[in-house]
């Protein structure tokens, strides 16, 4: 069953259809259908090509933007979608088309919301769209517009502001009031949040009631998990097992992965504060995975949209290009035309023959110059794709599946042997570790804590894995405060990768040993990796581990992505060397590095 935003789009195409010529209705017709069957690529395919008609067709409408943003939003290019949402509002203000503005803000709005995060533009937009609701008679959107204004002030934080909004909605008993069982149900958890318990569980008992009326089994999976979370703040915990329980009964493909983890922690709590320890380990061990879960698609959603980012920015450096392309073909057009008159006038009067040659050379300079800047555009372009391209490489390098496979065969061995404490330890380890990659790839900047972090926890993993075959350390400069030191995300761990691989357990010793420091510099700052292993020199034995050296996980990357910082600063502070260890025992990797802010890398 198709969505109403998709209903509401088909209905604006048909709307648009009327006057419109052959070529473009047909596109738009084609992508409508495309639409309907889910196939978005082929949908937008047929809308940028109904879009390279404007100037064309004079059916041509700028409203081709609102089917774009609405089918990149549907694949999550959320990026994309803001874009062309964006130009179809522009439109729209100006056309003052009260109806499609409505939908554009409540898209908008709801991608603020509940994917950017950025909360205060979603109340600017759901604001916006009230405004286009209130000069419309009463309608379904309008309490829906209300109920989001609400949860955008509560993400905010700003509880009071959102009680307003959802009890307008909860109190008004118009026919077209289909929002009320969700208002009444946000009234509670913000209550609840507030810890004005009574007002919580009165509010979660009312949105159930109606909840069951209408059979609505996701919206009574989460009101009654919340409830059983208000009931377990206060501590009557044989209440909250008995809602957890009729939660769970009305779990459905709807519910969230998010919802699953969270209603799997309160079951585990309740249990544990019970003394029922063989429970609350099984709903321990059920949030750990569904938690994994989330990592896992998480890293998805993560490279696709960074795909999609590189994507929107291929798309509009090919137009800016193209553009630069036409001025450049009207200059020369322009020039063969001033020749011509040149000549014919050249003829009969040489002053206007003089006049003609003086403009006919400052024409020319005008155009190398300008050929001047579109090659300086195209270095800076292209520039851009390889950092693009570097930081999908750098998170493909830091979870590929090589690792991500042997981390899971292990936790699957130690399931196996029964060891289910250092299991779920590894799969809260892993899990970490996928968060913390997450949240720093989506950064060119990210905190030394946290990337220190991340390397520790990559650390344990791997010794794990390998037995605690090997020993490690971390240290940092006594005078370094590693919150307020800036690092380029990703580009430490490859180096701890083939410390491990290439030079510890290739042949195990006893005194295997990991160092990882930190160290102050006078301008910078340099870390070094170093190992005990077999060494450079003797890591060349067989064939087979001659070629895994010679490829050096993720060297070619570091080494490409030090040169940008160099590019960028204007420096070639940025460095990395490999050099045998003392005795040529082992190996020792520096990296240094300015001091980095994010203004340097943006």
């Amino acid at each position: 069953m198709l969505s109403p935003r998709f209903l509401l789009t088909g209905i604006f195409l048909l709307i648009h259809f009327l006057g419109f010529s052959q070529e473009y209705r047909s596109l738009l017709l084609l992508a409508q259908e495309n639409t309907k069957k889910e196939k978005y690529k082929d949908a937008i395919k047929l809308l940028q090509e109904a879009k390279s008609l404007k100037g064309k067709d004079t059916g041509y409408n700028e409203n081709v933007n609102l089917y774009l943003g609405n089918n990149y939003e549907a694949l999550n290019k959320i990026d994309s979608s803001i874009f062309y949402y964006g130009e179809a509002v522009k439109f729209n203000e100006r056309k003052k088309n009260i109806a499609s503005l409505s939908f554009l803000y409540s898209r908008l709005g709801n991608i603020e919301l509940s994917f950017t995060h950025r909360y205060a533009n979603a109340v600017d937009y759901f604001k916006k769209q009230l405004a286009c609701e209130k000069t419309q008679k009463d309608s379904v959107s309008l309490f829906d517009c209300l109920n989001n204004i609400g949860l955008a002030y509560k993400s905010l934080k700003i509880n009071d502001s959102a009680l307003f909004y959802f009890n307008k909605v909860a109190e008004n008993n118009s026919i077209h009031n289909q929002s009320k069982n969700a208002a009444l149900l946000l009234t509670a958890d913000t209550y609840s949040k507030q810890r004005r318990f009574d007002l919580a569980l009165s509010n979660y008992d009312k949105a159930i009631s109606l909840f069951s009326l209408s059979k609505d089994s996701s919206s009574l999976c989460i009101a009654f998990a919340n409830k059983g979370d208000c009931l377990m703040q206060l501590k009557r915990f044989d209440e909250s097992i008995v809602a957890l329980q009729k939660a769970k009964n009305y779990i459905t493909s709807a519910i969230s992965l998010s919802n699953k983890s969270s209603l799997y922690h309160n079951f585990a709590f309740v249990y544990n504060q019970q003394k029922d320890y063989y429970k609350a380990f099984y709903y321990k061990n059920l949030e750990n995975l569904t938690k994994d879960s989330i990592n896992t698609e998480s890293i998805g959603n993560a490279v696709a949209e960074m795909t999609a980012k590189y994507e929107l920015r291929q798309q509009q450096d090919s137009l800016y290009i193209s553009k630069q392309k036409l001025a450049l073909a009207d200059v020369k057009a322009e020039e063969r035309q001033r020749n011509f008159v040149v000549l014919l006038v050249g003829a009969i009067i040489l002053g206007l023959l003089l006049i003609a040659f003086y403009s006919n050379k400052q024409l020319r300079l005008k155009n190398k110059l300008q050929q001047q800047e579109a090659t300086q555009n195209e270095l800076q372009l292209t520039y851009q794709y390889k950092l693009s391209e570097s930081e999908l490489k750098a998170i493909r390098s830091q979870m590929n599946p090589h690792f991500i496979f042997n981390v899971l065969n292990s936790i699957e061995s130690y399931i196996m042997d029964n060891e289910k404490v250092i299991a779920s330890r590894l799969i809260q380890k892993f899990a970490g570790l996928s968060r913390l990659i997450l949240e720093n790839s989506t950064k060119s900047l990210v905190t030394a804590d946290r990337e220190w972090k991340a390397l520790k926890l990559y650390t344990e993993l791997e010794a794990m894995r390998y037995s605690d075959s090997f020993t490690y350390s971390f240290n940092v400069d006594e005078n370094l405060q590693l919150q307020h030191i800036l690092l380029p995300p990703m580009l430490i761990q490859p180096l701890i990768e083939n410390a491990i691989l290439h030079g510890l357990i290739v042949e195990p010793k006893p005194d295997s040993h990991l160092e990882v420091s930190l160290a102050q510099l006078e301008n910078g700052i340099c870390i070094t990796v170093s190992d005990n292993g077999i060494g450079i020199s003797d890591k060349v034995k067989t064939p087979t581990q001659k070629m895994l050296k010679q490829q050096s996980i993720g060297i070619s990357s570091i080494k490409e992505r030090l040169e940008m910082i160099n590019a960028q600063t204007k420096s070639d502070m940025a460095s990395l060397t490999i050099s045998p260890g003392i005795n040529n025992r082992g190996t020792i990797a520096t990296i240094c590095l300015p001091i980095l802010n994010q203004n340097k890398l943006s």
